[in-house]
């Protein structure tokens, strides 16, 4: 049975950090499955999610046998989150991250997870050396061994690495120096490019130059790491912080000089944009910038535009504080990187409504068949590249619809033996419908659900920049 469970606090505050693994997973079921739980998400994530099928089915089997969910249970349940962002409450994915990370703390990651979920190291190598690693890639003596040895479940298939990466490309083409105060361009744009089509998928972060150059935009790369979403997903909280760290101070100093934050990533977005931010407004610094005064406090209230209210202090700053995962980072400043990253097909909307976009369908006959990603979707932009595919008169594209719609890749953990056919589970409704649509080109702006698109139904999927 599962029972709140009772914890000491040191100090006044009540530091979620102090709670055990097993403790701040428990909260989760306190709050969705316990005596004051709600039955949302056993209602509506049957059949779009594995964490929560699982959290009720180890609930009333509790409950049944009238025994404490043991911890070898809560540890392969939240293995079971890939962080989709469909559920409904923002600080149950908090509580699974700060649970996740307190695992790894207590018994360490594994070599092969280490590996796996530092995509951006895995990809400057593979691509640095991608003629050997492509080979290794085809050898069926080694290819097996080598799967094994990374946890990559045998009909996985690997990447297979491009001889150059975005980044070096990038570099040569002077992309990584800003023109300075000469330029006399009047949009600029410090472009995050991500790790997948920084290394995997160059052609995607080279379409986005093009379309930025043809409409006379500054583009800069600026020092750039892994946004850090397969390291929070794998527990490496660490790691993830000192390279969340480097982003905010390498960003924020693009904007300090002018340039607008674009990504053309949606996990990347999703990160900077939601995930970052919270409980910063929470923080005693952002309350003394807001002017709230010694009696109320000023917080977020509704999505959209950022609108506040008001509420006493008194009642609640006992309960909101910053003093969640990212903490530890400035709280004024993931604000302000929240508040200024776009997305690419935002960014690109935007334009259009103001002036009209040089951009023109690079093959118009072809019909489409568009997916916006769970990543995108949370971060409540609208669909700004099927607007922009659909605003051609000759275009034929159709949108698949469905908020809960989801490929279940879940980033590098699809790779994972023990997760790779869960993934196909929670992305078969997905599957057959992209395959009645079996003459129409998949169109998506998520390049891990390009990846799983191709794995499971050897289809040639674009990224919508590429269509320009």
């Amino acid at each position: 049975m599962v029972e709140k469970t009772n914890v000491n606090y040191c100090d006044k505050e009540k530091k979620t950090m102090s709670l055990s693994p097993e403790d701040l997973i428990l909260k989760v079921f306190e709050k969705c499955a316990g005596k004051s739980g709600c039955d949302v998400c056993r209602l509506h994530m049957e059949e779009d999610c594995l964490f929560f099928p699982e959290l009720y089915r180890l609930q009333d089997q509790a409950e049944e046998a009238r025994l404490s969910v043991c911890a070898k249970d809560l540890r392969h349940l939240l293995d079971l989150c890939t962080l989709c962002g469909l559920c409904p409450c923002q600080d149950i994915r908090m509580f699974i991250l700060q649970a996740k990370a307190a695992f790894i703390d207590e018994k360490g990651i594994s070599l092969s997870s280490r590996i796996i979920s530092d995509v951006e190291t895995v990809g400057h190598w593979g691509t640095t050396f991608s003629t050997v690693a492509n080979q290794l890639n085809r050898l069926t003596s080694v290819f097996p061994l080598l799967k094994k040895a990374l946890n990559v479940h045998p009909e996985r298939h690997l990447p297979v690495f491009p001889k150059e990466s975005f980044f070096l490309w990038a570099k040569k083409r002077g992309l990584n120096s800003k023109k300075g105060s000469n330029s006399r361009l009047a949009s600029k744009v410090a472009y995050f490019v991500g790790c997948s089509a920084g290394y995997l998928f160059p052609e995607v972060g080279k379409a986005a130059v093009r379309i930025l150059e043809q409409n006379n935009i500054e583009i800069f790369v600026p020092p750039q790491e892994c946004c850090s979403m397969p390291l929070i997903m794998e527990g490496d909280k660490k790691t993830a912080l000192k390279k969340i760290h480097t982003n905010i101070e390498s960003l924020l100093r693009s904007v300090q000089n002018g340039y607008d934050i674009v990504c053309s990533c949606p996990t990347c977005g999703y990160f900077f944009k939601k995930l970052l931010l919270e409980n910063a407004y929470y923080s005693e610094a952002f309350q003394e910038k807001s002017g709230a005064g010694n009696k109320v406090m000023k917080v977020p209230f509704g999505s959209g535009e950022k609108r506040f209210i008001t509420v006493p202090k008194g009642i609640y700053q006992k309960l909101l504080k910053d003093d969640g995962y990212f903490s530890s980072l400035d709280p004024l400043k993931r604000i302000e990187l929240s508040n200024k990253v776009k997305d690419m097909g935002e960014y690109l909307l935007s334009i259009q409504v103001k002036r009209k976009l040089k951009i023109d369908l690079t093959c118009p006959d072809i019909p489409m068949v568009y997916y916006a990603s769970c990543h995108q979707r949370e971060q409540e932009i609208g669909q700004p590249y099927y607007h922009l595919l659909k605003s051609f008169p000759d275009s034929d594209i159709i949108q698949i619809k469905g908020v809960m719609q989801c490929c279940g890749m879940g980033g590098h953990l699809g790779y994972k033996t023990s997760f790779h056919p869960h993934t196909l589970k929670i992305g078969e409704p997905l599957f057959e419908r992209l395959l009645s649509e079996k003459d129409r080109t998949i169109i998506t702006d998520c390049l891990s659900c390009r990846i799983q698109f191709q794995q499971t139904m050897s289809r040639k999927v674009f990224h919508p920049l590429e269509m320009f």
